[in-house]
Parts: C-alpha cells; structure tokens; sequence
C-alpha cells in the first residue's frame, strides 16, 4: 500500500513538473492593443500585421527616456520599413506635454497616448520607465528592456528578427 501512495505521488510530481514546464516555455503574445497615436490616429494590434513591434513605455519627466530617444530615431529611420515602433506615454503624462515634446525633438515614429493606462495594464512588468518591449514578426514578445536602450544590441536583436 505504501509503495502504491509512493508511485503515486512521484507520477503526480512529474506531471507537475512538466506542466510546469509548459507554462514556462509558453511564448508571450503582444495583447489586443488599441493605440491612441498623436494626430487623432487609431491604431490596433492587427494593424501591426508582419511587422517586428517596438514598444518603447516612456515620459516626458524621465531623463533616461529623454536621453534615448535620439537613439529610437536611429532605428526607426534605419528600420522604418519593416518595424512599428511606437512610444507608449504613461498614463500620468498630460497630452499637452506629450504632444510639445513631440514637436519640440520633431519625433518621426508614432507616440501613443494612454491616458486611461489601459495599454500599460496589459503589461504587468512595466513598473519603470523607460521599459522596451520587442516583439518578432509574429507578435511573441522577444526581449524585455528595462532602463535605456542600447543601441548596438537593439539593433543586432531587429536585425535578426526582421
């Protein structure tokens, strides 16, 4: 009887192990998203179709955030045909400053707003800015950034994902 509670409890080991696993290994999706880009322009997730996706969470009261941006610019004008990049503003981040920002450092990608936070909802492990998420083509979630940017290694990760 005890060899039986044994045998059992080492077969419901495993298949923990192995679910376990499975969950681990599951690939991260880029959620339904919808964009409010600068500009009145609506974007969507299926808008984003065969494209490797850069999602740059930032503000205009982040000097790291600041600092990048040059180098966002760089890759989105080198790789501008086959990415989306889009900086997302937190939520906490008035339009108005958003918008002259915008202007002022004549910005070429897109820069969403989300004043209601719905699209930072959707991604729990942004707590810092500036927080980089990049996708492939398929929309799995390749790589995590948090703080700046360096540009080397973003452009080698877009490089091979492209």
């Amino acid at each position: 009887m005890r060899e039986n509670k044994k045998k059992l409890l080492l077969v419901i080991f495993i298949l923990s192990i192995i679910l376990g696993l499975f969950f681990i290994n599951t690939p991260k999706m880029l959620p339904k998203l919808e964009f409010n880009i600068l500009g009145d322009q609506k974007l969507f997730t299926k808008d984003l179709e065969n494209k490797v996706v850069i999602l740059n969470f930032w503000a205009t009261d982040c000097a790291t955030c600041i600092k990048e941006m040059p180098a966002l610019t760089q890759i989105h004008n080198k790789y501008k045909n086959d990415i989306e990049l889009i900086a997302v503003a937190m939520p906490y981040d008035l339009p108005s400053r958003v918008i002259n920002f915008k202007d002022k450092n004549q910005i070429p990608f897109k820069i969403a707003l989300d004043s209601d936070g719905k699209i930072l909802q959707k991604f729990n492990k942004v707590r810092l800015t500036p927080t980089t998420i990049i996708t492939n083509k398929n929309h799995i979630i390749q790589n995590t950034i948090i703080g700046e940017i360096n540009y080397e290694s973003l452009d080698k990760l877009i490089s091979n994902l492209r």
